[in-house]
């Protein structure tokens, strides 16, 4: 069951969800049924369809769950990606043009992440990349833009509201905390990458270097975010959110490249908790106010 769970994405899925329901309760605003169940099916649809699209590092780091993706690639791409993107942008047309284009934003940076669609002569501009996978550090840059985006824009679209200077720090941090993320699964991915000649940041600096880069960009950020709220720019209950900076220093502390396995699994559970700690955060955010 809990293979399954972590397999099919579900746990970022519903940390997703949750995430765009906390920072809803943040905002002060409804919290829309419809725009947590977008939030929701955009995230398992797009990372449903990356595991296909991880096929040369996945034979290395994940074999077994590569050979279950491509076991079911036809209910992959044609229901859970497109089927369920379609019904993520129908659901968004209802809410206003924002709602719909953002959408259809969240759509398109997945796709092209995931998929070597370039045509041949941007591909030979780019030294051969095909899709924003395959270009270093875009790599890393390009799904934080979705995440952030989902998480943060699309609760505020869907209630009509617009992007207030609050609304774009929050976006900000959301940005920094899921490029955190981002650089952490490649340290725990850098010997199938290597291998499948993908550069990513965890294979480029040693992987100490890259630990001590995690720890001092998450202090950094920690601090900006610590005197925003200080300074009554953003609410008290963002302290919080500095849980977040704590919980990446940990994890990066822990990671050691010679246990994958070991990686892989703090990898899976910081997932899960990070899914409790927006839950703490809505809440908190509720009683704050």
């Amino acid at each position: 069951m809990p293979n399954y769970f972590f397999r099919n994405k579900l746990h970022l899925s519903i940390l997703s969800s949750l995430g765009a329901a906390s920072w809803s309760v943040y905002f002060d605003i409804p919290i829309n049924g419809w725009a947590i169940l977008c939030v929701f099916l955009l995230t398992f649809s797009i990372y449903q369809d990356n595991r296909l699209t991880d096929e040369r590092e996945d034979a290395t780091n994940d074999p077994e769950g590569l050979k279950n993706a491509l076991k079911h690639e036809t209910l992959i791409t044609y229901v859970t990606f497109y089927l369920l993107s379609f019904v993520s942008l129908v659901i968004a047309f209802q809410f206003g043009q924002p709602a719909f284009l953002t959408t259809a934003l969240v759509i398109v940076i997945g796709f092209l992440y995931n998929h070597r669609c370039f045509p041949a002569f941007i591909s030979r501009r780019l030294n051969g990349a095909r899709r924003l996978k395959d270009i270093f550090i875009v790599k890393n840059l390009t799904p934080p833009i979705d995440w952030a985006t989902a998480l943060v824009f699309l609760p505020l679209f869907f209630e009509g509201q617009t992007l207030s200077a609050k609304a774009w720090i929050s976006w900000g941090y959301m940005y920094v905390c899921a490029f955190f993320v981002e650089v952490m699964w490649d340290m725990r991915d850098h010997r199938g990458d290597l291998l499948s000649g993908i550069r990513t940041i965890a294979n480029t600096l040693s992987f100490s270097q890259t630990k001590h880069f995690l720890i001092i960009t998450s202090l950094a950020s920690g601090l900006l975010l610590f005197c925003l709220t200080f300074t009554n720019s953003l609410p008290a209950s963002t302290y919080f959110l500095l849980a977040n900076n704590v919980a990446v220093i940990l994890i990066a502390s822990m990671y050691n490249e010679h246990k994958e396995a070991f990686m892989r699994k703090i990898s899976d559970m910081s997932i899960l908790l990070a899914t409790i700690l927006f839950l703490s955060f809505g809440l908190l955010a509720y009683y704050s106010d």
